[in-house]
């Protein structure tokens, strides 16, 4: 249980850190959203679907705040 956690967790940071640059280095100067990261991949595991397009991640800035907490994601596996 444990493990399929940290790997989905670090999956959504490394999309997220992929698309907080481009090939210059440059961070977007877009409006950005603030979001909190539990809420965030609970939601996305809920919605997963075979046919889905990939959720824009470029302008939305996470905030953890469960990062203390080792049953944040205990109801989703």
């Amino acid at each position: 249980m444990k493990p399929m956690l940290k790997i989905a967790a670090l999956l959504v940071f490394g999309l997220t850190l992929a698309g907080c640059s481009d090939s210059s280095n440059n961070r977007g100067q877009g409006l950005k959203i603030s979001v909190d990261f539990t809420t965030f991949v609970q939601n996305e595991i809920q919605r997963t679907a075979d046919d889905r397009e990939p959720v824009n991640i470029n302008n939305l800035e996470f905030s953890f705040n469960d990062q203390d907490n080792e049953q944040a994601f205990d109801n989703l596996f």
